[in-house]
Parts: C-alpha cells; sequence; structure tokens
C-alpha cells in the first residue's frame, strides 16, 4: 500500500465531498446564470471526490491482498 496514493484519495474525497455539498445547484431555475455555474463546480466537485473514491479503494484492495 502507498501511504501517499491513499492520502491523496482520502483528501480528495473529502474536498469533493464538501464541495458537492456547498454547491447545491438545484436550488435556482434552470434560466438562471447560477444554476449553471454551480452545476459545473457540482459535477467538477463529484468527479473528484468519485477520483478520490477509486483511490482508496484501490489501496485498500492492495492491503487485502498482502
Amino acid at each position: 500500500m502507498n501511504i501517499t496514493f491513499f492520502l491523496i484519495g482520502v483528501i480528495s474525497l473529502f474536498i469533493g465531498v464538501i464541495m458537492m455539498i456547498k454547491y447545491k445547484f438545484y436550488k435556482y431555475k434552470t434560466s438562471d446564470m447560477l444554476f449553471v455555474t454551480k452545476l459545473r463546480v457540482f459535477l467538477g466537485s463529484a468527479v473528484l471526490a468519485l477520483f478520490g473514491l477509486l483511490i482508496v479503494i484501490n489501496e485498500l484492495k492492495k492491503l487485502m491482498q498482502q
């Protein structure tokens, strides 16, 4: 298990979830420009959280195989 990758995964998962909670795009109407901006940030943070989750799962899987 690479501790550096594991820490990067945990940090990116944490930041992604915090940003997803902060930027709630569904509060705005679709015609509002804030809807588009918040949706874009929300989707980016969802990708970041998914990236972190996949890294954490991969590193834990490596740990279980040893």
